[in-house]
């Protein structure tokens, strides 16, 4: 009995994903065996010395399935299989499964496919991410490590990769000796850094941070100062070291005041002859937006009628045929990616999942981009849309789930449409309805039921959007947070072997309407 490792090729959701696949009594060490249009298989010998049949096979099948992924099951395989693509130009990106820092021998291989520009992975070596940086190479490493100071913590650095591509950062309290020390290590990484958020106003915390940018050499940065500061004699003073600090170090300095301070004392600061003449103008530009915004909302609420009416016929399609399409071989474990988000994933590669909350409009598909910015102004089609689309925290691993899984979207009470109806939450009428507390949120690859422990509008914030945690000590905390500033205790137990829902949208300009819920066992 001979027993033989082929390569196993199969399409899994949005991947092409390669594998391992052992099989026994095999005569022709070298024969192909095409299982069918999703699944096939090659030895690596075959490979090797058939790789214009074999990219040529491959290529066919990425342009009919529209594929722009590729998900390899270790790095040995990515040796082998690499060459295959060096000529593709629909693959953009790679997935690397196994835990092993990337070696230098799989870093050549990848640059050398020119249209790959992301790469994540598990961990990466310092030279290896700075020279991916070089071919203008994204990379998204998984491994997390311990928070070793607030300012880490507060700015989700949690591996290098995050740490080497932040461009904006906060700081909320005076600095200690933990956080000017991983401030400085954070800065000597970092490359991309453009914005410092300073929650206060202080002296040496602003000289710190202009010393420890400056000595890193990182240029054109700006400190925003987040601070209703009215002392003339203060703002004199802000405004002649930043001509300072803008022509020694290449740094500017600039106040952002609050909404509330700015609409408390706009008025104050015009002399009475020009408030008529600024009202009549306040109004008309008033009229004129309003007019706007209603015919904006009306256009973009009719394309999000459209795609509901295309994706419910797919939803209704796929009730009737109750098959899922098994992508995976036999002898292998299985997962299973259910036929209405094959469907979806046809329409939008980012697809990630499905979200329904009882007694409200709320019941979409939920998409994944690379930032959390891209959704907010386009639909789940690509289009520009004022009422962007339901989107998961881009941080989030949507098939294993972390153990906090955010999930954004529009308030848009005009129309209902997003999040639109997530008001209702508020409602006691609402609350009062136990059906209403279970929340259906289905990845690619399983149906799940979330219990709702916690609701509130809490005053903007940041502070609830950490997907995953450094400890157990540490999720613990933030547990029972956000479980105290609950609006009505739910008698939901959530411990720190729980994975948990978030759902975020805007109240207001300044507030924010937040749901917390358990998965189910």
């Amino acid at each position: 009995m001979i027993i033989i490792k082929k390569i196993l090729i199969t399409i899994v959701g949005p991947y092409l994903y390669f594998d391992y696949k052992y099989e026994k009594n095999i005569t022709d060490l070298f024969n192909t065996n095409i299982i069918s249009d999703q699944k096939l298989s090659f030895s690596e010998e075959y490979i090797k010395n058939n790789q214009n049949i074999v990219s040529s096979f491959l290529d066919e099948i990425i342009n009919e399935k529209q594929i722009s992924k590729i998900r390899i099951k270790n790095q040995n395989i990515g040796l082998l299989i690499l060459d295959l693509f060096t000529k593709n130009k629909a693959i953009k990106e790679i997935y690397i499964e196994d835990s092993n820092p990337i070696s230098f021998d799989l870093y050549l291989k990848i640059i050398k496919c020119k249209s790959i520009k992301v790469v994540n992975c598990y961990s990466i070596p310092k030279f290896i991410i700075e020279q991916f940086d070089k071919n203008k190479v994204k990379v998204t490493a998984r491994d997390e490590v311990f928070f070793t100071s607030h300012f880490m913590q507060i700015n989700n650095l949690i591996n290098y990769a995050n740490i080497y591509y932040k461009s904006r950062v906060f700081i909320d309290k005076i600095l200690d000796k933990n956080d000017i020390t991983d401030l400085n290590t954070f800065c000597s990484i970092n490359k991309y850094l453009k914005e410092i958020h300073l929650e206060f106003f202080d002296k040496d915390t602003i000289n710190r941070l202009v010393s420890i940018v400056y000595k890193n050499n990182l240029k054109n940065v700006k400190i925003m100062i987040h601070e209703n500061i009215t002392d003339m004699a203060l703002i004199d003073y802000l405004k002649k070291i930043n001509k300072t600090y803008g022509k020694k170090y290449n740094v500017e300095l600039k106040l952002v005041y609050s909404d509330e301070y700015i609409s408390n004392n706009l008025f104050s600061q015009l002399i009475v002859n020009n408030i008529k003449m600024c009202c009549i103008i306040i109004l008309s530009i008033f009229v004129v937006f309003f007019a706007v915004v209603l015919f904006n909302n009306y256009k973009d609420r009719k394309s999000v009628a459209k795609i509901e009416a295309k994706v419910n016929k797919i939803v209704e399609k796929t009730k009737d045929n109750e098959s899922n399409v098994n992508i995976i071989p036999d002898d292998e474990p299985q997962r299973k990616v259910n036929e209405l988000f094959n469907s979806l994933i046809d329409i939008n590669k980012e697809t990630v999942g499905w979200l329904t909350v009882n007694n409200t409009n709320i019941d979409y598909p939920v998409v994944q981009a690379t930032d959390n910015e891209y959704y907010l102004n386009n639909d789940f089609e690509h289009h520009k849309n004022y009422n962007g689309w339901i989107f998961a925290d881009y941080r989030n691993n949507m098939e294993d789930l972390d153990e906090n899984t955010i999930i954004y979207g529009h308030n848009k009470y005009l129309n209902n449409t997003m999040f639109g109806s997530l008001n209702n939450v508020l409602n006691e009428e609402w609350l009062n309805n136990p059906d209403n507390l279970i929340i259906k949120f289905n990845n690619l690859y399983q149906d799940m039921e979330w219990q709702i422990f916690s609701i509130y509008k809490i005053n903007k914030t940041n502070d609830y959007l950490t997907t995953s945690f450094s400890s157990k000590q540490a999720y613990k905390k933030f547990l029972r947070i956000i479980k105290t500033r609950s609006m009505k205790d739910f008698e939901v137990e959530v411990s720190t072997d729980d994975k948990i829902l978030t759902l975020s949208t805007c109240a207001d300009k300044n507030k924010r309407i937040v749901i917390h819920a358990v998965l189910k066992s």
